[in-house]
């Protein structure tokens, strides 16, 4: 017995939105979301809610934060891409298109189920709704290896690297694939290092 694939997922493919640590938090202008979706928030990035009705929240929670946001320099962005995609492919992880930016990153992906034997051994990051945890399980062993490789270079800042709980939404047909690789590649842009399965490593 294997994982099941997400039934909204077209052929398993996924779009991976993560943040650095301290960089999105509760709170946060741009919009945010609960874990779980404890309680409905209003807007997202695309659509932010009204300026100052979540201040209250993003000021508590970043009086919190044991260590100050993590902003990556280009260097450290090219050695986190190097490193993922290092890592992914060990896991047979099919990437088609990676952007490491500032304090964020975008990743589009097909990930292998992850048999019964290894749903039990994770269990704990099991998505509640039955969806298959491997994308979840694999971006976890890519972010930890990066982390590992900034420290092997004494590069890693101080404290946790990475923001918790990245977020996948399943892509939906092939254009929908095309496009997601397509925004993911033009990163490149604003400054982040970028993997695309056509053209390699792309560094501004």
């Amino acid at each position: 017995m294997s994982g099941s694939p997400n039934p909204n997922a077209w052929n398993n493919w996924y779009h991976g939105v993560g943040s650095t640590h301290g960089s999105w938090l509760r709170g946060d202008p741009r919009g945010y979301r609960t874990h779980h979706h404890r309680f409905h928030v209003e807007g997202d990035y695309r659509n932010p809610p009204p300026p100052g009705v979540y201040a209250p929240i993003f000021e508590y929670t970043h009086s919190k934060l044991r260590h100050p946001p993590i902003k990556l320099s280009p260097r450290q962005r090219h050695m986190v891409c190097h490193a993922m995609i290092d890592r992914l492919h060990e896991d047979h992880v099919e990437v088609v298109a990676l952007a490491i930016a500032v304090n964020h990153f975008h990743l589009l992906a097909r990930f292998p189920l992850l048999e019964s034997i290894a749903r039990k051994r994770y269990a704990r990051s099991l998505i509640r709704d039955g969806r298959d945890p491997a994308p979840r399980h694999y971006l976890g062993l890519a972010r930890k290896h990066a982390s590992h490789k900034l420290r092997d270079a004494k590069l890693k800042p101080e404290g946790p690297l990475w923001g918790v709980r990245p977020k996948f939404d399943p892509v939906r047909d092939r254009p929908h694939q095309l496009n997601v690789a397509h925004y993911i590649e033009n990163h490149v842009r604003e400054g982040a290092a970028v993997f695309h399965l056509r053209h390699g490593f792309i560094h501004a």
